[in-house]
């Protein structure tokens, strides 16, 4: 090389064409180097754990500011039932926009699991990984992964409740 600035494309490039193979063939997928499996294996469980790590920060925020929001809004004595109606329509929009975030996280998480899966099975390395999903138990008849969008849905009916109950006021 001339000194130019290689890009990664170009070492996936120099790696299938020093294998001597290339990496699909018509359509069918050929089996890529180990090395190169256990770098898509690894980056996908890792995107994996960024989405649910993501998850956990989101909602320990969504869950401080609506306690602060609501301990200032339902306690303050100067406040009138227009500005408290006015904050809980707020809190509400606010609610409604996390579940929709979170359903999104979760179409995200389903999409990164599917992702590590079909590494496990091109490579063939599920006997040293194991299952990705439980086959059976309580994780399997409720998949986890909704449980956040349970939780922003509910805090939503809860705060969509305040607010009727505020406006009947």
């Amino acid at each position: 090389m001339d000194g130019a600035v290689r890009q990664p494309s170009d070492r996936l490039a120099e790696m299938t064409e020093d294998s001597g193979r290339p990496m699909t063939d018509e359509g069918s997928p050929v089996a890529p180097s180990p090395a190169l499996a256990a770098a898509a294996y690894v980056q996908a469980w890792e995107n994996v754990r960024h989405i649910r790590n993501e998850r956990i920060w989101f909602t320990n925020a969504y869950s401080a500011i609506m306690a602060g929001s609501l301990a200032l809004l339902l306690k303050s004595e100067s406040a009138t039932s227009r500005s408290t109606a006015a904050g809980l329509l707020i809190l509400v929009l606010f609610s409604f926009a996390s579940l929709i975030s979170s359903i999104r996280l979760v179409v995200e998480l389903r999409n990164s699991i599917a992702n590590v899966q079909r590494a496990v099975d091109e490579t063939g390395i599920g006997r040293m990984v194991g299952t990705i999903e439980p086959l059976s138990g309580f994780g399997a008849r409720l998949p986890m992964r909704w449980l956040f969008p349970i939780y922003y849905g509910l805090s939503t009916a809860a705060l969509v409740a305040l607010l009727v109950a505020c406006l009947l006021r």
